[in-house]
C-alpha cells in the first residue's frame, strides 16, 4: 500500500484568503490534502492547487471533475441509505457561501444526478461576507434505493456568493451496495460560470436567492447502476474514465415535476426557463437542502474540452500557493 508523508509549509497553512476550496473526504482524486488515498494512477501526479476552480464564466481551465482518470480502488465504500459524512479542508476560503450540490455518476461522468444540496449558505450557515467557514462538514444522507456499483463518482459542485464568477467541482471515487442492476432518477446537476456557453450567476451582492432559479429548473435524469462487489471491479485503463467528452450529446430532457419544499424556506421562486445555451432547459420548482427523488427518464450529461484560455488562467493562480511537498514511499 503506498504511503504519502505530506509536509505542509507553514505558509500554506495560513494563506486561508488564497485557498479557495476543495473536498477532503471522502478522498477526491489526486488531493495532497487527504492521507488515505488510493494509489496514484500510473503518470499522474498530486495537485497541489487542488483547492482552485476548474473555470470560470469567461474561459475552462480543466474537464469537471478537474481529473478523468480515476483511482484504480474506491476511495470509499457506502451503504444506500445510510448517511455519510463529507468533509472540506480547513485551509479554505469560502467567498461568503453560496450554492453547493453533491452529485452521483454511474457511468463515467457522463450523467451527474443530484442527491443532495445546501443552496445560499453552504460552508457559511447563513449570509455573510467572510472567507472563513463556519461549517466544514456535512451530513449527506443516501437514498435508500440508489443503484449498486463499484465504479461510482460521487462529485462536490460550488457557485460561491462573493468574488469572481467561478465554478468549483471535486469527484471522489466510491462504491456503493444498493440494488443490483436498479435505477435512480433525480435532478441533472448544475452547471454554471464554467465557460461563456453556460449559465452566468452573477455575484450575490447579499442576494442569496441569485441563481435559485437555474437550480429549481433542472431536468431530471436516470442514472443506471450494475452490481456490488466490495469496489473490486476491474481497473480502468489509464484515461479511459472520467467526465464525459465534448461531443457526448445532450437529448431532451424530461422535465421536473414540483415537488413540495420541507425543510428549505418558503420563498416564491421563479419558474422562468433557463437559458438554453449548452443544452441547459427550463422545469418547475425542486427542493433545496434535501434528498430527492423523482421518477422519471432522462439522458447524459456534456463535459467541456479545457479552453485556450487555461494556461493565463493557470499563470494567474500559480503565484496563490506555496508548494505542498509530497513524498511517495
Amino acid at each position: 500500500m503506498q504511503r504519502i508523508v505530506r509536509v505542509f509549509v507553514s505558509a500554506l497553512l495560513a494563506s486561508t484568503a488564497l485557498a479557495h476550496v476543495s473536498m477532503k473526504s471522502p478522498c477526491v482524486r489526486y488531493t495532497p490534502f487527504c492521507d488515505s488515498c488510493p494509489e496514484l494512477p500510473p503518470g499522474q501526479s498530486l495537485d497541489n492547487n487542488i483547492n482552485a476552480p476548474i473555470g470560470t464564466h469567461e474561459s475552462i481551465t480543466q474537464p469537471l471533475c478537474k481529473y478523468t482518470t480515476p483511482y484504480a480502488k474506491a476511495a470509499a465504500h457506502w451503504t444506500a441509505g445510510s448517511t455519510v459524512s463529507v468533509e472540506f479542508n480547513p485551509h479554505a476560503a469560502v467567498h461568503g457561501g453560496g450554492h453547493a450540490e453533491f452529485s452521483l455518476s454511474y457511468d463515467m461522468g457522463k450523467t451527474f444526478v443530484v442527491i443532495h444540496r445546501e443552496l445560499r449558505y453552504c460552508f457559511t450557515g447563513g449570509p455573510s461576507s467572510s472567507n472563513t467557514g463556519t461549517q466544514l462538514s456535512y451530513a449527506i444522507p443516501l437514498p435508500a434505493d440508489l443503484p449498486s456499483g463499484d465504479r461510482v463518482i460521487f462529485a462536490w459542485t460550488w457557485i460561491n456568493a462573493i468574488g469572481n464568477r467561478e465554478f468549483y467541482m471535486n469527484c471522489a471515487d466510491v462504491a456503493i451496495s444498493g440494488k443490483d442492476g436498479g435505477s435512480f432518477s433525480g435532478p441533472q446537476m448544475l452547471v454554471a460560470n464554467y465557460g461563456p456557453d453556460t449559465p452566468l450567476i452573477p455575484e450575490f451582492n447579499g442576494n442569496y436567492e441569485t441563481g435559485i432559479d437555474l437550480y429549481n429548473s433542472r431536468p431530471v435524469v436516470t442514472v443506471t447502476g450494475t452490481s456490488y462487489n466490495n469496489g473490486s471491479a476491474p481497473a480502468v485503463p489509464h484515461g479511459a474514465y472520467g467526465a464525459g467528452s465534448p461531443s457526448t450529446p445532450i437529448p431532451t430532457q424530461t422535465p421536473m415535476a414540483t415537488i413540495p419544499v420541507s425543510s428549505a424556506p418558503s420563498v416564491p421562486y421563479s419558474t422562468a426557463p433557463t437559458p438554453t445555451a449548452a443544452g441547459y432547459s427550463g422545469g418547475n420548482p425542486l427542493p433545496s437542502h434535501e434528498s430527492l427523488t423523482v421518477p422519471a427518464t432522462g439522458g447524459s450529461y456534456r463535459s467541456h474540452a479545457i479552453s485556450a484560455g487555461s494556461a493565463r488562467y493557470r499563470a494567474r493562480i500559480a503565484g496563490k500557493y506555496k508548494a505542498t511537498r509530497c513524498m511517495h514511499r
